[in-house]
């Protein structure tokens, strides 16, 4: 599983100091994370290290049968949501 190397959402019920704490995301079709949750309490697992479970950005490089290969991703803001900025098309 693909891990995520950092996240800048730090709104994000799962983000804690710029890292994922959930055991894995999803990624939508236009390479945006589908599991960020605006919250102000935290949620997740401490000690997970989040991956992703799904990537549905068909036309991304990296997406072999819904299952991301690239090493790591890294997720940031891009027009206050947050995307995979790993992603690169075909």
């Amino acid at each position: 599983m693909s891990q995520i190397a950092a996240c800048n959402m730090s709104t994000c019920v799962y983000n804690r100091d710029n890292q994922c704490h959930t055991l894995g995301i999803t990624v939508g079709p236009h390479a945006e994370c589908n599991t960020f949750n605006h919250a102000s309490s935290k949620g997740g697992l401490r000690d997970a290290n989040a991956g992703v479970g799904a990537c549905t950005a068909a036309d991304c490089r990296f997406n072999d049968q819904m299952e991301c290969n690239a090493p790591n991703i890294n997720v940031a803001s891009h027009n206050i949501h947050p995307d995979c900025k790993t992603y690169q098309p075909r």
